[in-house]
C-alpha cells in the first residue's frame, strides 16, 4: 500500500488527522517546512508529527517525510497522459490503440528504470551470482511471463526453477537447497501463497529478491533485496496488465543481462556457438537478419 493510501485510511486521533489532512493537501510543499512550521499551521505540536511517523512504522518524522515526498515525486512524474488501467477508449481507431499501447509500455519501462538503484540492483546480481541456482515464484500471468527469464538463463548454463503448480510452491520452498536463492514476483506484494512461501524460504536461510510495487507491502518487508516496478495499475479495474507485464519483463531482462555481463565473452561465445550448431538449418531471404560467417564483438 502506498504511504498516501495508508495515511488516508489509518484511524488517527483528531490532532493527528489535522496534520495528515494538511500534508495530503500540501504534498511537495511540505519539503522545506520544519516540524514546528507544520505544527503551527495545523495548531498542533511537533510531537504529534513524530507519533504519526511511528504509527506508519517509521523511526521518525524525517524518515516519513522523505519517503512521502519521494512517493509523491514518483506519482507526479510519470503517466501524466495515459491511464494505465484504461489506456484506450471504445471510440479509438485501431492505429490510435496501437500508438497508445506502445506509449504505455515505453513509459512503463522508463518508469521502472527510474526506480532502479545501483545498490539494490548490485545486491540482487550478487545474490544470484553466489547461488547454486535460482527458484522463481509467481502466480497467474506473472508466472507465464517469467518463463522467458528462465529460458535465457538456461542458455548461459544458469539454472532457474519455476514452480508451475501454484499448490506446490510451499512444498518447493521447503525443499529448496540452502545454497540457492529465490525471486518472488508479486505486483501487490500481498499474495498469500507467495508470502507463505517466503516464510519457508527464510526458514531455510535462502536469500530472497522481491520484484514488487513501490509501496509498503508484506513481500517487500520479508525480502532481503527489493526491486521496484512501475506502479500504476489497479488490482482489478483494468483492461489488462499491459504496464505491469512490461515492467516485470524489463526488470528480468536487466537481471539476465547483468548476469550475462559478469562473464561476457564466454557467455556470448556459448550462445553463438550453441545456436549455430543446433539451429544450422535456419535461413532467411531478408538480408538484415541473415547470419554472416563471422560475428564481430
Amino acid at each position: 500500500m502506498l504511504i498516501r493510501e495508508r495515511l488516508e485510511n489509518f484511524d488517527f486521533s483528531n490532532s493527528e488527522q489535522k496534520i495528515v489532512t494538511y500534508i495530503l493537501e500540501k504534498k511537495a510543499a511540505i519539503q522545506e517546512m520544519t516540524t514546528k512550521e507544520i505544527a503551527e499551521a495545523t495548531y498542533t505540536s511537533p510531537s504529534t508529527l513524530v507519533r504519526i511517523a511511528h504509527k506508519m512504522n517509521f523511526s521518525g518524522w524525517s524518515d516519513l517525510k522523505e519517503a512521502f515526498l519521494k512517493e509523491e515525486e514518483y506519482l507526479q512524474k510519470h503517466f501524466s497522459e495515459i491511464n494505465a488501467n484504461l489506456p484506450f477508449q471504445r471510440n479509438d481507431t485501431i492505429m490510435s490503440i496501437a500508438s497508445k499501447i506502445a506509449a504505455l509500455e515505453k513509459e512503463s519501462i522508463d518508469d521502472t528504470l527510474s526506480l532502479i538503484t545501483h545498490d539494490d540492483l548490485q545486491k540482487a546480481i550478487q545474490i544470484i551470482r553466489k547461488s547454486s541456482y535460482t527458484s522463481l515464484f509467481a502466480v497467474s500471468n506473472n508466472l507465464l511471463i517469467t518463463q522467458e527469464f528462465q529460458h535465457n538463463m538456461s542458455r548461459i548454463k544458469k539454472r532457474v526453477d519455476i514452480c508451475l503448480l501454484q499448490g506446490e510452491t510451499i512444498f518447493k520452498a521447503h525443499l529448496a537447497d540452502s545454497s540457492s536463492c529465490a525471486i518472488i514476483v508479486s505486483y501487490s506484494g500481498e499474495t498469500t501463497i507467495l508470502n507463505e512461501t517466503i516464510q519457508y524460504l527464510k526458514a531455510n536461510k535462502i536469500p530472497i529478491i522481491a520484484i514488487t510495487n513501490i509501496g509498503d507491502n508484506t513481500t517487500a518487508r520479508l525480502a532481503d533485496c527489493v526491486l521496484r516496478i512501475c506502479t500504476r495499475e489497479k488490482l482489478y479495474s483494468k483492461i489488462a496488465t499491459f504496464s505491469t507485464d512490461s515492467a516485470i519483463v524489463y526488470l528480468l531482462d536487466v537481471l539476465y543481462s547483468c548476469i550475462f555481463a559478469l562473464d561476457y565473452d564466454a557467455n556470448l561465445q556459448l550462445r553463438i556457438s550453441t545456436s549455430k550448431m543446433i539451429e544450422a538449418g535456419r535461413s532467411s531471404t531478408v538480408d538484415i537478419i541473415k547470419e554472416e560467417d563471422h560475428v564481430s564483438r
